[in-house]
């Protein structure tokens, strides 16, 4: 990984003061203010199975499952994809440095944010990226917006290979656009595209389709044969491919990742590729994503048709700088440690006589799992249960409407075990009796949660 001259750039700030500060704001030297070498780039000695508290925080993952469900009713809340591990201390140390300049007015991206995500590209999957190709955004899905709404004025389709992240159709709505599944089969615990039913849903109406490599919530790291063959298609039919990467830098191992746009010059050239820190670094709330393109008129389409906002957080561009630059081997060894728990996961849930009514199989990438329910929600998701849950929630005054079968699992799990768990049912087609689950937690947590489910299926 390339290392930017970090000791200069201090003993530059230490001898300048404040006014040199103000003046660096759009030089490169603002983001890297205060990162000496001793902090640079080491995850060796970080405890991933450091427990600390992040409740009365405002965590959506901890404090919003509380107030759903009480805290007496929640052991480990398992469902948002948000990581329980400590930002690297290297963010930590650059963004209190830029708290010290206390000044939060309007600035320029300087270079060396550019090139951060430049050289992580190149550095890590031999992707070449130019500065004109990218451009900033708030998060994943503002940026796809746009794009969507660039590309597609009439309001027609989208594509969404399912199962697949449920935030997308909500994007998809919010564009005005709508939501044309194509459902992937699953062989031999491998979700696989299914082109021959894509190729019947392309048609003058369908302008873009979503791309989730690696998969959210199934976790296939898609080769490069599977990407050209889908890539072959959509260019045939003028469809544009919004490759959502965001969970790229998750591999297990074994396996490789493939970005979307490194298979070839025209799949690069009809397709945009939309990346964050967010997901690798657990910074979803410092705001900063950003997106490649190589094609100026798809480009143009997002900027000026969709009417894209580039604008991003001054702590947010710090820490995605500071991350790029310094974290490849934090990240190395996060992965090693998550592929540990799924590890441990596979080896519970595979036990004799453990998690009776689950079947699962380790993943490829992600730190998500996506386990098979079925069994278990034969057993306990009744007519009777069902309409159990649905009179509570709507006692409690919790949204009951369209409450499927998952819905009902994912509350027999909280109200059994105290583990809280994602739907299958708001993933798509495909879906049905599957639950996910973030292991992106200490492993303490994660035996704790297996622990408790585990009591809770074999007294069904």
């Amino acid at each position: 990984m390339k290392k930017f001259n970090t000791q200069s750039r201090r003993n530059f700030m230490k001898g300048a003061g404040v006014t040199a500060l103000m003046s660096a704001a759009g030089s490169g030297s603002a983001l890297g203010m205060g990162m000496g070498q001793s902090m640079g780039g080491s995850g060796k000695g970080y405890n991933f199975d450091d427990i600390y508290s992040r409740i009365g925080h405002n965590s959506v993952k901890w404090d919003a499952a509380i107030r759903r469900y009480g805290r007496e009713n929640i052991t480990v809340p398992m469902g948002i994809a948000d990581m329980d591990f400590k930002q690297p201390p290297f963010v930590v140390k650059a963004l209190q440095e830029r708290a010290k300049y206390e000044q939060f007015g309007y600035e320029t991206l300087p270079d060396s944010f550019y090139q951060s995500i430049i050289d992580w590209n190149k550095d890590r999957y031999g992707l070449d990226v130019k500065k004109e190709w990218i451009v900033t955004s708030s998060a994943l899905k503002p940026g796809m917006i746009s794009s969507m709404r660039g590309l597609n004025p009439v309001k027609g389709k989208v594509i969404l290979q399912t199962p697949t992240y449920s935030g997308f159709t909500g994007a998809i709505h919010k564009a005005g656009m709508r939501v044309e599944m194509n459902p992937m089969k699953k062989i031999n615990g491998r979700w696989h595209m299914d082109l021959e039913d894509l190729a019947n849903r392309l048609d003058y109406e369908t302008k873009c389709l979503i791309l989730c490599n690696p998969n959210n919530p199934s976790g296939e790291c898609w080769t490069a044969d599977e990407l050209r063959a889908l890539g072959d298609l959509c260019i045939s039919r003028g469809v544009t491919i919004l490759a959502d990467e965001i969970h790229c830098d998750f591999t297990n191992k074994g396996q490789k990742f493939t970005p979307y746009a490194s298979i070839g010059e025209k799949y690069a050239n009809s397709s945009i590729s939309y990346r964050s820190p967010s997901k690798t670094f657990g910074q979803a709330n410092l705001k900063v994503a950003y997106f490649v393109c190589q094609n100026k008129d798809l480009m143009n389409a997002t900027m000026i048709g969709g009417g894209h906002d580039a604008g991003c957080n001054a702590f947010g561009l710090i820490a995605c700088e500071t991350a790029f630059r310094d974290g490849a081997q934090w990240v190395d060894d996060l992965n090693d440690y998550i592929d540990g728990n799924f590890d441990y996961l596979v080896d519970f849930v595979n036990k004799s006589g453990n998690m009776p009514g689950i079947e699962y199989s380790k993943p490829e990438g992600t730190y998500l799992a996506w386990l098979d329910c079925n069994g278990l929600m034969e057993k306990v998701i009744t007519d009777d249960y069902r309409r159990y849950y649905h009179d509570k929630m709507r006692d409690q005054g919790r949204r009951h409407s369209g409450l499927t079968k998952e819905m009902a699992l994912s509350e027999w799990i909280v109200e059994n075990s105290g583990v809280q768990l994602n739907a299958g049912s708001s993933y798509g087609i495909g879906a049905e009796g599957f639950m996910r689950m973030n292991i992106a937690v200490p492993r303490s947590s994660l035996e704790t949660a297996l622990g408790h489910l585990n009591k809770a299926l074999k007294a069904v």
